[in-house]
């Protein structure tokens, strides 16, 4: 395995679910209560610790990168045994009239192993404006 691939992989992918790619989601998110997310990066796959499985824009996003990167750069991604990411939110640090607007509070951890070591990436305090889609 290439360490520091992997190692940025690790770090990409907590930046990746917090940044504009994570957009089409807010809104499913604003409807869930505070929990946290596990994805699945190897199979897309999303879970929220209160609801269970949810389908989430960002999950499939981030695993077709991860596929996409390890491809172009060589890293063969059967190598890679897990390859998770838990996001803790909260949307209650700021009081806000939620019907029309939630900031969100991320917590990201991620955590790739392989047969030879682990490589995490973490990503703390990041918050989010979403203004709600008039309903």
């Amino acid at each position: 395995m290439r360490r520091k691939r992997l190692n940025h992989y690790a770090n990409v992918v907590c930046n990746m679910f917090v940044g504009w790619r994570m957009g089409d989601d807010l809104e499913v998110l604003s409807e869930l209560p505070d929990g946290k997310i596990t994805v699945n990066l190897l199979t897309g796959n999303a879970s929220h610790s209160e609801v269970g499985e949810i389908d989430l824009w960002i999950s499939k996003e981030l695993q077709a990168w991860l596929k996409d990167q390890s491809k172009k750069e060589g890293v063969d991604i059967k190598g890679i045994e897990s390859a998770i990411l838990e996001v803790d939110i909260d949307k209650n640090k700021v009081a806000t009239n939620k019907k029309k607007v939630v900031m969100f509070h991320f917590d990201c951890n991620s955590l790739f192993k392989t047969s030879e070591a682990c490589y995490s990436g973490v990503l703390k305090e990041v918050h989010k404006w979403h203004s709600r889609i008039a309903i």
